[in-house]
């Protein structure tokens, strides 16, 4: 019995799941285990060991008491009864951590890395301008192709920031705004690139290089055309973030899942001539020492051998 609980909890380990789904298999797994003891100690009444069976009957009692505890904690959103946890965590000095709260810092912190302007490090005083983009419906299409590929490879967490659904709930109802399940933090494609194409400035993006799409094209940059932006400066893709997906909106008494397509945003880095940093000269006379030291060097070898 204690084996093959052994194989279901390193079997779970391997899933990435929700902390919360984790926790409710858990919960379920350890109640359904714990009455194997009910089951020897039962075997230890029948045999003639009665000591020994009533340390197994303490010992499912104990057990059952935390599993009660665990399926209020993650069942419910109650407080348990009789509950003497935080009663051992002040005898042992323990400051309680939510596991949810967290895992949503935890995933608050990889997210950032990918807000980041991932096509390089700009000048932390340079403005990014927004850009309007239009896309076709083969874009809106390849949005998605790129948007499945990023959840097959566990890049794009779709989990609402690990937020429950009844705290989903509760935040709808305080402001009225839809939650994403992106999440709060904008996550940036591993890889996106600008082209000019027949003088439009078109979005490619994806997992990589190798697998890239044309996602859309860029109508103005700023409250300029793009085309008039493109002759006035110098223009760079800082970013690219996806936007849109699942979503939920506030019921009548909880909260309800809908779905739209994904779609992308962009910043622009744009710099005027002046701004653009000119490349440092190299001097050519370190070149010419160089080069004449390294033909010394070679005739002496020759000499040698000679």
């Amino acid at each position: 019995m204690f084996s093959i609980l052994g194989l279901i909890n390193t079997w779970i380990g391997y899933i990435n799941m929700n902390v919360k789904i984790k926790n409710r298999v858990y919960t379920v797994v350890g109640g359904i285990g714990n009455f194997y003891l009910l089951y020897v100690a039962w075997r230890f009444f029948a045999n003639g060991f009665i000591g020994r069976g009533l340390l197994f009957i303490l010992a499912f009692l104990v057990l059952l008491y935390f599993t009660y505890l665990n399926a209020i904690y993650w069942f419910t959103e109650k407080k348990a009864k009789w509950d003497i946890s935080p009663k051992i965590e002040n005898a042992l000095g323990i400051k309680p951590k939510d596991p949810e709260e967290e895992a949503r810092k935890k995933v608050a912190r990889m997210r950032q890395a990918g807000f980041v302007q991932t096509n390089g490090i700009f000048d932390e005083n340079q403005d990014f301008l927004p850009a309007e983009i239009t896309t076709s419906e083969a874009e809106l299409a390849n949005i998605q192709i790129v948007a499945d590929s990023l959840k097959k490879i566990n890049y794009l967490h779709l989990d609402y920031d690990g937020k429950s659904k009844n705290t989903i709930f509760k935040e709808i109802k305080s402001d009225g705004k839809v939650r994403y399940a992106l999440g709060e933090t904008p996550q940036a494609l591993p890889y996106f690139e600008l082209k000019n194409v027949e003088g439009k400035l078109v979005i490619y993006g994806g997992i990589n290089q190798i697998e890239s799409y044309q996602l859309g094209t860029v109508k103005t940059i700023g409250l300029m055309p793009a085309s008039e932006a493109a002759k006035k400066y110098h223009i760079y893709l800082a970013t690219v973030v996806l936007t849109g997906g699942p979503f939920m909106i506030a019921g009548r008494s909880t909260a309800m899942e809908d779905n739209e397509p994904f779609r992308i945003d962009a910043k622009i880095a744009a710099y005027t001539s002046r701004e653009k940093k000119a490349a440092p000269k190299v001097d050519s006379s370190y070149y010419e020492r160089t080069s004449s030291i390294e033909d010394e060097h070679l005739s002496r070898r020759r000499d040698r051998r000679r």
